[in-house]
């Protein structure tokens, strides 16, 4: 299975083709089964005709129809709400971004490093007050994501095993299973609600009637003989609906696990540390459950690091077997404990095993480092979706050597205002800004004059890193208190009477981070390049002028357009064309077509932007932003 950020996204949405063709033909077994039943019980009281009546036909499959697609539809529209809404399903509590618990506090900081180096939007943490080691990932789309911890996974494993787990995580919102999740969820929801209207016929429609006596005793109540025959039907229909709901089961099972592999080796992948996987893995099987108490969790089971529950068809490979692979990658302390815990008898093959697992390793830490040293286009497009040991290691000196005040401020409502004012106000025009601020958003005004030195000092890219690590509290502040900071901070942008890099990059960051939480719009991705090509070029135009001056400009845009194979002899568009507000039209646009195309056009992005050999901090900053509006996850942080 490819772990292509951009196929495994395009692929998710095709799985979810699959998993809509698997449950129609879950759906008809179902109706066909019912039919056969119910005209069994008719060809009982009016001979073999009741099996060619098709209105008895028409009838079971439009009632069943209906049953089983209202059920999907309101399962779907629930999970379809985002991660959040999986999290609180499974007794989820919002850790707050402003925590002090040492160890809350150390799991945000895994995440927010995370997201910095993959450019991810920092998803808000979830934990359950479970002592059990369990995690799990959950959104339909990289930026309505949501990750989910037990209490026992933060106090029980050490910094690297839970970073391992969180990598593991990371992974499933890469590659687009937690999109998958929620659509196999919603279709095991609709095929088992047949199950659960027999299982009431059976269990108390049936029995209430064949105990009525409101009709009169004897011949004239025909109570009993009514509910002895729903009870019938009712026990045929729950165990049709049973055997639909293993069919659903086997489809679960069939996905996840495979997926899961994959998670365990992309996560040595983003780590480069496979004892850290490895050893959550063992605690689990050898020290800790990982069995979660919520009533949520059977029908959520394949959204979890490891399986919460016993069923008897498996949603995650046996633990063992997946030690085993992780150990095969390098993993040398797991390795020698495996050793020892089997008694020496695979002594030999282990060895072996970890000597190749070793040069894997190297192997992918050696790419890393040219990667890191290649600013090539492609590059740019490698890094999308994807994380590495040394991204989160810069991530991680990057934060880490932020000044205290300004960190902080990250973590409160009006710390994160302040920042957004900050990054948009500019010395020549600072005391425009700075009254505005103090009229408009008087609560974060002391902030935000306190913090505005100091957000100057950054650099472009890691001024908009900071926007990333203040979107938790931004999202607090609820629609409405966002909707009028988001007004105030328009007005703070135009104070110069110009709209420069960082602040159109930092306004297409709050949209991506925050807004799209807000509106929980759901992501299409079926156009083309092609198809918007008009606006594809507008939007090369623009950052090739932009980044470029004279014939280099245009050389970069024919460069760059040549990518998408468009007819560079073209031109670009007209200079009054070339606006923000059709800069954001176009985007829009773009912003429709399938994730294979969008890989194409961010490459598109970075050649006009590298047209000189090199992308320096601001073209970094713009072809992020572009991501940023393509949902595409870029690392915040140029790599300087």
């Amino acid at each position: 299975m490819s772990t292509d950020f951009f196929t495994s996204q395009d692929n998710a949405r095709k799985q979810t083709g699959r998993l809509v063709t698997l449950f129609i033909l879950g759906v008809l077994g179902t109706m066909v089964s019912l039919w056969l039943v119910l005209a069994a019980l008719f060809a009982s009281q009016v001979g073999p005709k009741a099996f060619a009546s098709w209105q008895l036909m028409l009838g079971v499959f439009v009632v069943t129809g209906a049953v089983v697609g209202i059920a999907t539809l309101v399962k779907l529209a629930q999970l379809s709400q985002g991660g959040t809404k999986i999290a609180e399903m499974l007794g989820g509590r919002p850790v707050d971004p402003a925590t002090r618990d040492p160890k809350e506090r150390q799991l945000l900081n895994l995440v927010e490093e995370m997201s910095i180096a993959s450019g991810v939007p920092v998803p808000p943490v979830y934990v359950m007050e479970d002592k059990s080691v369990n995690a799990f990932a959950a959104g339909p789309d990289p930026s309505r994501s949501v990750i989910g911890v037990t209490r026992g996974c933060m106090e029980l494993l050490s910094r690297d095993e839970l970073q391992g787990v969180i990598a593991h995580e990371y992974s499933h919102i890469f590659h687009g299973d937690t999109r998958i999740n929620a659509r196999t969820t919603a279709v095991i929801a609709g095929i088992m609600a047949v199950g659960v209207i027999g299982y009431i016929m059976f269990r108390f429609v049936g029995p209430a009637l064949a105990r009525s006596t409101s009709g009169g005793r004897g011949k004239n109540n025909p109570g009993p003989a009514l509910g002895l025959a729903i009870i019938v039907a009712g026990l045929a229909v729950w165990g049709i609906g049973s055997l639909g709901m293993l069919f659903g089961r086997l489809i679960q099972a069939a996905i996840s696990r495979q997926r899961e592999f994959l998670a365990d080796a992309a996560a040595v992948q983003y780590t480069r540390n496979p004892d850290g996987i490895a050893g959550a893995l063992a605690k689990i099987r050898d020290h800790y459950s990982a069995r979660i108490e919520s009533p949520a969790a059977s029908e959520l089971n394949h959204f979890f690091f490891c399986t919460s529950l016993n069923t008897l068809f498996a949603t995650h490979p046996p633990i063992d077997e997946r030690i085993r692979r992780i150990v095969a990658m390098g993993a040398a302390k797991v390795g020698a404990r495996e050793e020892r815990r089997a008694g020496g008898a695979t002594r030999a093959g282990s060895a072996a095993s970890g000597a190749t697992g070793g040069a894997a390793v190297a192997g992918f830490a050696g790419a890393a480092g040219s990667a890191a040293s290649s600013r090539s286009a492609a590059s740019e497009v490698a890094h999308a979706g994807t994380l590495d040991a040394t991204a989160i290691a810069r991530a991680h000196d990057w934060r880490s050597g932020l000044p205290a005040q300004v960190l902080e401020a990250t973590r409160s409502p009006q710390g994160a205002r302040a920042i957004c004012y900050a990054i948009a106000r500019r010395n020549a025009a600072h005391a425009a800004c700075d009254a505005l601020v103090a009229q408009e958003d008087r609560e974060a005004y002391d902030a935000y004059a306190a913090l505005a030195p100091a957000v100057a000092s950054l650099r472009a890219d890691t001024q908009v890193a900071l926007a990333d690590l203040a979107a938790p509290a931004l999202f607090n502040l609820g629609q409405q208190r966002y909707a009028r900071f988001r007004q105030t901070l328009a007005q703070a942008i135009r104070t110069d009477g110009q709209i420069d890099l960082r602040e159109w990059s930092l306004v297409k960051c709050l949209e991506r981070n925050v807004e799209r939480r807000f509106t929980q719009a759901p992501a299409t991705a079926r156009g083309t390049i092609a198809g918007h090509a008009r606006e594809a070029r507008l939007v090369l135009s623009i950052i090739a002028s932009s980044t470029h001056d004279g014939r280099d400009a245009d050389e970069a845009f024919a460069r760059a357009v040549s990518v998408v194979e468009f007819n560079p002899s073209l031109g670009m568009p007209p200079a009054q064309e070339r606006t923000l507000d059709r800069l954001n039209d176009a985007i829009r646009a773009v912003s429709t077509v399938t994730f294979a195309e969008r890989a194409r056009f961010i490459e598109a992005c970075a050649t006009a932007a590298a047209h000189d050999g090199r992308i320096s901090v601001d073209e970094h900053l713009i072809v992020r932003s572009v991501a940023d509006a393509l949902d595409v996850p870029l690392p915040a942080l140029a790599e300087f």
